[in-house]
């Protein structure tokens, strides 16, 4: 324990003692009210933070049923990236099953924070990667869908940095969701929705209790929800059950773009490369090709050239195209799902004038989801066995080797190894089981002490998460089966009939764990002194958490179970999971300890001013940061308030970028710019020797070195109230960040392995070794010959690219933010209007000190200007980084009648992806849905009865065009359209 920490834990001992010895004093309870922006009781400096409220009748008017799509409808809400469909490929390694991910202000998943009644939330225990710069990084968030939605009273958004007021994770701002409690009765309500273009149903069933005892000095409330919803199929919708979206988009400058075609060359009938040389056999043009290649085709098909006996297929020599597969045909775009949310307070006046507060939460969520089945690494492919008893090359006796009429008499009675490629085992698809559930315990105490309001409370939150992936294929198991000279030998010739897969098949696991805990005590007076302009507020506190994390992987991904592939390779470059890269268990903890205040000061009548200081010290990475805010808000008249704000933020490395043990992921389509420099001037322009993109291995490794990230915030607004019910409110804001933490990137790491050895020049070859983050093979004569015909030190090809999580790049993020309010009375009722939008109008990524020295090479032309450092740059626009979020809603009452309509608008941006030569950009136009509902509220016998249609998204749009997995950018829109539903509550 360090000096800071140990200091920390004094004075919160301290404190502890004092509240012990004083609390029977308090003479007077205080009524708590959660105000997002401040700690201090009673402040009157709410109205300086830029803070948006959605309340239960917003909530309400949306008819929505999860957290993520309550988010949705936040206009400070950026792209979620942990959702369903969008990470459909990414197999064990994403995050599955019921999640959602905060992400305000687009600066990433991690950088907001978030509160469940003014208290922190555990993390969700599943966690994947996020591009940042150059590559890809670990990602946390707390889980949207923790959130029981027609159980909140209200969501607090803060929209600006806060980390002097609530610590780390406050970059982008703060989410406080504040539930129902101190209820009395008992309301049930059920909700069914129907959707339009699926067969999917989605049934919510919520429950409210409360109750006052001992002379209405305690309070029991409790409120439960549950939810189920449909599997929606891929192959239900013509656009999402389909890879090959070519068609749709005829009539563009993108049509025949094979970037549209995403159907798979993986499938059944797979490519088979013969090991060794067949020049020597005479099969050449009967059976392969001159490289010894065939393909496998359909019985009937126009290609074939030698049918195969009993499975309905044929072979021929490769080169006449693979029999590509719609790998949409047994997936799903959203899985089956139950939850169960469980919410109980109890609220109670002790004797001596103190108040105890206990919350209880347990939510518990099982999904099953169907996905696509898997294909091998190119990196790492599996052998047909030359005694294999299915090898039509296969030893003499066979009873499928291949006549001799066919082969003739040279094919060697051994047989002969063949390569599998273009192959993927799909007999089966692979079907996900993911459950996991999370617990929360509150137990605080309030009071008074003398002129001065107290707090101080334990929480414990722990979440578990279970995946178990069936169907999955190993690869000891399947080369096992591939060897097996009988006929339980697995047949990779007979397009999945009768292959025997079974054999080969495992469930493979991931069993993920956090857990949160936390003590605090906080003290504030909201009159300390007296100035000429008003009182003074003034909070100081302690705050001790402790966070843990544990990522337990199957045996045959973390290398307790190995495999060595073909070029003896094994963990942790290769894993024994066909498809999956190889990840070690993880595991790491926190603890963090914080010394915090803040002030009100009343500077003159028409200005208040928030001041506010935060040190906090983390454990585990050796660092302690302490950032600051000021505040301030002027009205000089009534009608205006002028509003402004600095402050400083930061964001803690999370536990997975400094725990994490080495990770290898293969990165497709990767240019080697050292390869393409020799081969563009060095004689060889079409690679035709050199091959210079490919499937590149990246490691990469965490780091305890990592401070946290800081940044700087600054927002500028006004606030106009020209009559009474009517505001209107415009902010501008800025983000700042510093030290993001990233991994520099493959290619980025390649680029640098140019610019270093052109820098050496090309004397001294033993010793200029370029990019120490490289590893590379021994040149052959062929290339050395170009290497030196371009003037440079020869290299082999790339083995793997090492990589470090580091503090690297600067993130900036600007914008401004509108809001409209409005309520009225009128001879037809009463008509509550909002408008709120935030629009980005920069977001931008500058490179660190080792990005900065490849910018110089190239400004000395030293380095190519075309080839392209990753990950950098103006980002607005880009990949879903929308520059536009508008939401609307308006709620009319009539006696017994309600009404609303809302409304959501997401603004265009475009894929970079498929950004033509010439600069054209694939623009993704916006996206606008509507929601309508009405209502109307009778007694049944003695029961308050309310029953609501509506439909949301009634004007049926459906998600623009993109180059994703189902045909639409999943991060950004849904595409399911149109949904009914009929809602009943009833209060007894």
């Amino acid at each position: 324990m360090n000096n800071t920490q140990k200091i920390t834990v004094t004075a919160l001992s301290i404190l502890v003692c004092f509240i012990v010895q004083t609390i029977y004093a308090a003479d007077e309870i205080i009524e708590e009210i959660v105000v997002t922006g401040t700690q201090i009781k009673g402040a009157n400096i709410s109205d300086v933070l830029p803070v948006s409220v959605v309340d239960a009748d917003d909530i309400e008017a949306l008819g929505i049923d999860s957290g993520d799509e309550l988010l949705e409808q936040i206009a400070e809400q950026g792209t979620n990236y942990f959702n369903e469909a969008e990470n459909i490929s990414g197999g064990v390694n994403s995050v599955r099953g019921d999640m959602g991910a905060f992400n305000l202000r687009e600066l990433g998943t991690g950088n907001t924070l978030v509160l469940l009644n003014g208290r922190r939330m555990v993390n969700s225990p599943g966690f994947q990667t996020e591009l940042v710069g150059g590559s890809f990084v670990p990602a946390m968030t707390v889980n949207s869908n923790l959130l029981p939605v027609s159980g909140i009273e209200r969501v607090e958004v803060l929209r600006e940095g806060a980390s002097a007021i609530y610590g780390a994770d406050a970059v982008a701002g703060v989410v406080n969701t504040v539930l129902k409690r101190d209820f009395e009765g008992f309301r049930v309500r059920a909700k069914i929705n129907n959707y339009q273009h699926f067969k999917r149903m989605a049934n919510t069933l919520t429950a409210e209790w409360g109750k006052d005892f001992n002379d209405n000095r305690t309070n029991v409330s409790a409120f439960l929800n549950l939810f189920e919803q449909d599997r929606v199929r891929a192959d239900e919708d013509p656009r999402m059950g389909n890879g090959e979206l070519r068609p749709l988009v005829v009539g563009t400058p993108w049509e025949g773009n094979t970037s549209f075609r995403n159907t798979s060359v993986n499938s059944l009938y797979g490519q088979f490369d013969a090991i060794s040389s067949v020049s020597r056999y005479g099969i050449r043009n009967i059976i392969t090709d001159n490289a010894g290649e065939f393909e496998i085709y359909p019985s009937g098909d126009s290609r074939c050239a030698v049918e195969l006996p009993g499975y309905g297929t044929c072979l021929a020599p490769d080169g006449q195209g693979v029999q590509r597969r719609n790998i949409n045909d047994f997936r799903d775009v959203s899985g089956e799902l139950q939850r169960t949310s469980l919410f109980v307070y109890v609220n109670h006046e002790m004797a001596n004038d103190m108040e105890s507060f206990s919350e209880l939460s347990y939510y518990r969520y099982d999904s099953n989801t169907r996905r696509h089945a898997s294909a091998a690494f190119t990196s790492s492919r599996l052998e047909v066995g030359a005694e294999n008893y299915y090898n039509p090359l296969g030893p003499c006796g066979s009873p499928n080797r291949l006549p001799e009429s066919i082969i003739g008499t040279d094919v060697p009675c051994g047989g002969v190894r063949l390569l599998i490629d273009n192959y993927r085992y799909a007999e089966f698809p692979r079907v996900v089981d993911n459950g996991g559930n999370t617990l929360r315990f509150v137990q605080g105490f309030r009071g008074l002490l003398g002129d001065w309001d107290w707090e101080s409370a334990v929480s414990y939150s722990r979440a578990e998460r279970d995946d178990v992936t069936h169907n999955r294929v190993s690869n000891t198991l399947m080369q096992e089966a591939l060897n097996d000279s009988t006929p339980a030998a697995y047949n990779p010739f007979s397009a999945g009939v009768d292959s025997n897969i079974e054999r080969a098949q495992v469930d493979v696991y991931r069993k993920s764990e956090t857990t949160l805990t936390t003590f605090d005590v906080k003290f504030s007076n909201s009159s300390l002194f007296s100035l000429p302009a008003g009182l003074v507020g003034f909070l100081a506190g302690i705050e001790y958490r402790k966070e843990t994390f544990v990522d337990d992987r199957d045996p045959r991904l973390d290398g307790r179970i190995q495999f060595i592939d073909r070029d003896g390779d094994t963990f942790p470059l290769v894993s024994d999971v066909v498809n999956s890269s190889p990840t070690p268990s993880n595991d790491g903890k926190r603890i963090v300890t914080s010394l915090f205040a803040e002030l009100q000061i009343p500077v003159l009548d028409s200005i208040d001013m928030q001041v506010a200081l935060r040190h906090e010290n983390f454990s585990d990475i050796n660092e302690s940061t302490t950032v600051g805010k000021v505040a301030l808000g002027w009205r000089p008249i009534d009608q205006i308030l002028v509003r402004g704000s600095w402050s400083e933020a930061f964001r803690a490395p999370n536990l997975v970028t400094v725990n994490e043990k080495i990770v290898a992921r293969s990165n497709s389509n990767r240019t080697d710019y050292t390869c393409r420099y020799a081969a563009e001037n060095g004689g060889d322009p079409d690679q035709d020797t050199l091959d210079c993109v490919n499937t590149t291995q990246r490691t990469a490794i965490g780091s305890n070195n990592l401070k946290p990230e800081e940044s700087t915030n600054y927002s500028f607004g006004i606030v106009i109230e020209p009559i009474e019910n009517l505001t209107f409110t415009v902010d501008y804001w800025s983000i700042e960040k510093e030290d993001t933490i990233g991994l520099f990137g493959t290619e980025n790491h390649l680029l640098r392995d140019l610019m270093l050895r052109l820098q050496a020049g090309n004397g001294n070859c033993s010793a200029n070794t370029g990019n120490p983050n490289i590893d590379r093979d021994e040149p052959d004569d062929d290339e050395i010959a170009i290497f030196t015909a371009a003037g440079m030190c020869p290299a082999g090809a790339v083995n793997f690219v090492a990589d470090e999580y580091a503090n690297l790049d600067t993130r900036t993020t600007e914008g401004h933010d509108i809001g409209i309010y409005y309520s009225v009375d009128t001879g037809i009722g009463s008509f509550d209007v909002r408008y709120v939008a935030t629009f980005l109008d920069t977001f931008e990524q500058e490179g660190g000190t080792l990005a900065n020295e490849i910018v110089a090479a190239q400004g000395s032309g030293l380095v190519p200007a075309n080839y392209e450092i990753v990950g950098l740059g103006d980002l607005t626009g880009k990949d879903g980084n929308i520059e536009d979020k508008q939401t609307f809603r308006i709620i009319w009452r009539k006696d017994k009648f309600r009404g609303s309509i809302t409304g959501l608008r997401k603004g265009e941006f475009y894929q970079s992806s498929l950004t033509l030569s010439d600069g054209t950009r694939w623009v993704l136009d916006p996206m606008t849905t509507y929601n309508a509902s009405f209502d109307y509220r009778t007694d049944i016998g003695d029961i308050d009865t309310r029953f609501r249609i509506g439909v949301n998204n009634f004007t049926d749009e459906r998600a623009p065009l993109a180059d994703r997995y189902f045909g639409y950018f999943a991060d950004v829109h849904s595409n399911f359209g149109r949904t009914y539903y009929l809602d009943i509550k009833l209060r007894l």
